[in-house]
């Protein structure tokens, strides 16, 4: 049951590390394949949660929202660094939040983070 989330490391990356661990987890750990109960990729699906911000998905943002799990994202602004969205964070990312379905908007700009964490 425990949840974690992965933060100020958008979520690009993910798709490629979930298929690779999927792939190498019985070459290279044979005693943990045997031992797991689901794949490393369904963990992630069910005890992880990643932050975007910035990310545009190569021109399909919704692609890789589906790919990583839109119950799985949520939206960050990454202030008060330097490269961070300040001082208009919707503004400046309005055009990749509307790419989105609707309903996949509601979820990772502010749903999941509800429900994680419980408010």
């Amino acid at each position: 049951n425990l949840k974690m989330v992965s933060v100020e490391s958008g979520i690009g990356w993910i798709p490629f590390m979930l298929e690779a661990m999927d792939y190498e987890l019985e070459e290279n750990a044979p005693e943990y394949f045997h031992k797991l109960q689901k794949l490393p990729s369904e963990y992630f699906a069910s005890n992880w949660y990643a932050t975007f911000w910035f990310e545009k998905g190569r021109g399909d943002l919704q692609h890789l929202v589906d790919t990583v799990g839109e119950d799985n994202i949520m939206f960050e602004t990454d202030f008060p660094h330097p490269t961070s969205l300040h001082p208009n964070p919707l503004e400046m990312v309005a055009e990749q939040v509307g790419s989105l379905r609707p309903e996949t908007q509601r979820k990772v700009m502010g749903e999941n983070a509800t429900k994680l964490y419980r408010v």
